[in-house]
């Protein structure tokens, strides 16, 4: 009877010295996720600024931007700007857009950290 006993407490900790080995592992992996995102916050706001002059079918999105960029974008192509995805904290509004053909000033509330470009494509 004892050494059944034996059996299951060194069982028991085994499996407790795994569960304990894979929960910091995961909670490592966990806060170096967070570490590497590129976001504020839990939760952040990304805001379609839509060009009312220009729409197409299958508009095509440029390489995302990421940084702090400050409360006013700025931004020119070769295309025409179908609409502009903005990327900042929660709660964050756009304070005006001016679109012209292919350029864009859009202004916010809070600092804008990414924002990716779509332009309609020449037609061919």
């Amino acid at each position: 009877m004892r050494r059944k006993l034996q059996a299951v407490t060194k069982f028991e900790r085994r499996a407790f010295l795994v569960g304990v080995v894979l929960l910091v592992g995961l909670a490592t992996l966990g806060f170096t996720g967070l570490a590497g995102a590129d976001q504020i916050g839990p939760n952040p706001t990304v805001l379609v600024v839509d060009n009312p002059n220009v729409s197409c079918q299958w508009p095509v999105p440029s390489t995302s931007d990421a940084g702090q960029l400050g409360q006013t974008l700025t931004v020119s192509t070769e295309d025409p700007i179908d609409f502009v995805l903005v990327k900042s904290v929660p709660h964050a509004e756009v304070v005006s857009a001016q679109f012209d053909t292919t350029q864009a000033q859009i202004m916010l509330s809070e600092d804008i950290t990414a924002y990716v470009v779509w332009t309609c494509p020449a037609t061919s």
